[in-house]
């Protein structure tokens, strides 16, 4: 059975990490992540239990939600230039 297919429980616990570096870390990827398209229509239960299937599988880091706001202020930076302009 893939990760994709294993119940976030089971992938939870599988991890090894703490729950509550789980939770910070899911919460911190659903601030970054909710207005994307695959994200955008979650309900709050599936929008959590995909941030945490994204944590414990390891799509979701510390270092992949600073390269998010990072291109997402660089990319508002440069709109707002264009619209000075």
């Amino acid at each position: 059975m893939s990760n994709v297919e294993k119940p976030v429980e089971e992938l939870f616990f599988e991890s090894g990490m703490g729950k509550y570096d789980v939770t910070k870390l899911a919460i911190e990827w659903i601030k970054v992540k909710k207005n994307e398209e695959e994200y955008r229509n979650l309900s709050q239960k599936d929008l959590l239990d995909r941030a945490i299937k994204d944590v414990v599988t390891g799509i979701a880091t510390y270092k992949e939600i600073e390269n998010i706001r990072k291109k997402k202020f660089s990319k508002e930076d440069n709109e707002e230039d264009s619209s000075a302009n």
